[in-house]
């Protein structure tokens, strides 16, 4: 007997650009299309430092995936505990460089990732760099920031609609490597058909509402037109910081399989 199974693809792309006003990129993204993983960050830190702490995170972290998971299957809720290990070791390693290299001291970097399991969604993030799912046409950011003006807002102490005039709307409470320790939010989620995840950092995220994000992911555009015209606009506007997007479109394969009859 003959039965239909679901199994998903994604197809992904990503897309850095310096900015108009900055003179260096600290922005950097990956992906291990063969793990449907998936790495973002926004580093900081004076002269090159923030630079390297991104690079260098998402380097050290997309080693942990070939090495932890690539040569071996986890279960989904499993995946959640090594995913949040690996997320501590990285910051373990950038806090240590820091501590020890000339030149590098107080560098961090914000990072988030997503990972594409059999059973759904594993994503996770350390600062304000963002992670979006259009379902269905609706945009819903899926990431908490780790910033002042988000605890300020969970307090009851500010609103909204007050971020425009809010002075240190850009200071994040937690980064790589700033700290010998951190926590960062890792959550599971469900996967549809036509799914697409969306990661990126403040320098789109600032400069463009969620509706403005929506409208332009739900052109009939592919994932690459998308995230040129999502970079672009941001540019448009000033482009005031590094602006970085990774796009992941998911999409349902059914597959045959023969079992055998009871």
């Amino acid at each position: 007997m003959a039965v239909c199974m679901i199994s998903y693809k994604v197809t992904a792309f990503g897309l850095s650009d310096v900015g108009r006003v900055r003179q260096n990129n600290e922005d950097v993204w990956a992906a291990i299309p063969e793990l449907d993983f998936y790495v973002l960050a926004d580093g900081m830190g004076g002269h090159q430092a923030g630079e390297i702490a991104s690079h260098e995170a998402v380097k050290s972290l997309c080693q942990l995936a070939k090495k932890s998971w690539g040569a071996s299957s986890h279960s989904f809720h499993d995946m959640r505990k090594i995913l949040k290990h690996a997320i501590e070791h990285v910051n373990s390693r950038i806090y240590k460089m820091s501590r020890t290299q000339p030149g590098l001291k107080g560098m961090g970097t914000t990072l988030c990732c997503v990972l594409f399991h059999d059973k759904g969604v594993v994503y996770a993030h350390v600062g304000d760099s963002r992670i979006y799912r259009l379902r269905k046409h609706q945009l819903e950011q899926l990431t908490k920031d780790h910033s002042l003006y988000r605890e300020l807002v969970d307090q009851g102490q500010l609103v909204e609609k007050q971020l425009p005039d809010f002075m240190y709307k850009n200071i994040i409470t937690k980064a790589i490597g700033t700290e010998p320790h951190v926590e960062p939010s890792v959550h599971l989620t469900d996967i549809e058909d036509k799914d697409i995840y969306m990661m990126c950092t403040d320098g789109l995220s600032d400069l463009l509402t969620i509706t403005e994000m929506q409208n332009i992911l739900n052109q009939e555009n592919s994932i690459e037109e998308s995230g040129k015209e999502l970079v672009a606009t941001a540019n448009a506007r000033g482009g005031y910081d590094n602006v970085t997007v990774t796009i992941m479109q998911v999409t349902r394969i059914n597959e045959q399989a023969d079992l055998p009859r009871q």
